[in-house]
C-alpha cells in the first residue's frame, strides 16, 4: 500500500502549489481545483489513517482484525468531501458563466499550477504501477481514480489560466465539479460493496473450487462463500461432499491438508472454513457454482 502513503505526500505538496496559484490569480477553475486537491489530501490522509488502523492485531471483539478500516475511511472521504466540494465548485462554475468575470493569471500562478500538474502526473504513474501489482484491491483502485481525476482537473485549470477566457474558466470549474462527482460516486460504490460484504474476485473463488476438486477424497463442492476481510485478504467457506464411509479422523485430515493447499496456492486467502456433507442429489453441484463464479467481478 505504498501508493496510499505516496499519494498523501504528493497530494499535500500539490495542495500547497495550488494554494499558491489560487492566491496569485483570479480564476474559479483554479479555486475549484484547489478545493478538489484539498478534498483529495484529506481523503488520502484518512486512507493513511485507515491503513494504520487496519494493521492492528485481531482480538476477541474483532476476530478478523481491522482490515476493512481503510474502506470505512475511504467511504467517508468519498461520500462527504466529494459531495460537499462538488456543490461548491458547481455553484462557482455556474456563477462564472453568468457573470463572466475576468480571469487574471500571474507568472507565479501559472508556474505553481504547472508544477502541481507535473506532480499529479507523477502520482498518477506511481498509482498505476501499484495498481498493476494489486489490480483487485479497491484502495489501490481508488487511489488511481483520484490521481487520474487530479490530473484532468489540473489540466483544465491550467488551460483556463493560459487562455484567460471567462467561458473556459467557468467550463473548467464545471469540469472539475463533474470529476469530483463521478470519482466520488465510483469510489463510494466500491467501498460500499466491500463493507456490505462483497465476495472475493472470481479468479480466487474459482481456483479454490478447483483446488478442492483436485483432492480425490472429495466428491463434489456444494457451496462456496467468500468475503473480503482486508486489503487483498479473503475468507473462504467451503461445503464439500465426501463418501459416507469417511471417518472423523479422515475428515480432519482432509480439512487440514486442503486448507494448507489453498493457502499455499492462494496466499491472499487468510481464513479457510471447510464443512463436510454426505453425498446428495443431484451430483456435480460444482458445475453450477463455477457458472455463477463467472458472473463475479474482479
Amino acid at each position: 500500500m505504498r501508493a496510499v502513503h505516496a499519494s498523501f505526500t504528493l497530494n499535500l505538496a500539490s495542495l500547497i502549489l495550488k494554494l499558491t496559484s489560487a492566491v496569485n490569480a483570479t480564476s474559479v477553475a483554479v479555486n475549484a481545483e484547489l478545493l478538489h486537491s484539498l478534498g483529495d489530501t484529506v481523503g488520502s490522509g484518512l486512507l493513511v489513517l485507515g491503513l494504520s488502523i487496519s494493521k492492528r492485531d485481531p482480538s476477541i471483539r474483532y476476530p478478523f482484525g481491522f482490515g476493512r478500516a481503510i474502506y470505512v475511511f475511504g467511504l467517508i472521504a468519498s461520500a462527504i468531501f466529494g459531495g460537499f466540494l462538488f456543490a461548491i465548485t458547481t455553484i462557482s462554475g455556474i456563477q462564472q458563466l453568468i457573470l463572466l468575470n475576468d480571469v487574471l493569471p500571474s507568472t507565479t500562478s501559472v508556474a505553481s499550477l504547472t508544477i502541481a500538474l507535473i506532480l499529479d502526473i507523477a502520482v498518477l504513474l506511481w498509482g498505476l504501477v501499484e495498481f498493476r501489482k494489486m489490480p483487485r484491491d479497491p484502495a489501490s483502485r481508488g487511489t488511481l481514480v483520484e490521481n487520474l481525476a487530479d490530473t484532468i482537473g489540473g489540466f483544465a485549470a491550467l488551460t483556463s489560466l493560459i487562455t484567460r477566457s471567462p467561458w473556459i474558466d467557468g467550463v473548467g470549474a464545471l469540469v472539475v465539479s463533474a470529476i469530483l462527482l463521478s470519482s466520488s460516486a465510483l469510489l463510494s460504490y466500491r467501498y460500499f460493496e466491500i463493507l456490505v460484504g462483497r465476495s472475493a474476485p472470481k479468479n480466487v473463488v474459482g481456483r479454490v473450487v478447483k483446488i478442492a476438486l483436485s483432492d480425490p477424497r472429495i466428491i463434489d463442492v456444494n457451496d462456496v462463500k467468500s468475503l473480503i476481510v482486508g486489503s487483498n485478504e479473503y475468507l473462504i467457506v467451503l461445503q464439500v461432499e465426501v463418501p459416507e464411509t469417511t471417518s472423523v479422523k479422515e475428515a480432519d485430515s482432509i480439512r487440514g491438508e486442503l486448507s494448507e493447499r489453498i493457502r499455499e496456492k492462494l496466499p491472499e486467502v487468510k481464513y479457510v472454513v471447510i464443512e463436510f456433507q454426505k453425498p446428495t442429489s443431484p451430483s456435480m453441484s460444482f458445475k453450477k457454482i463455477l457458472k455463477e463464479v463467472i458472473t463475479l467481478g474482479d
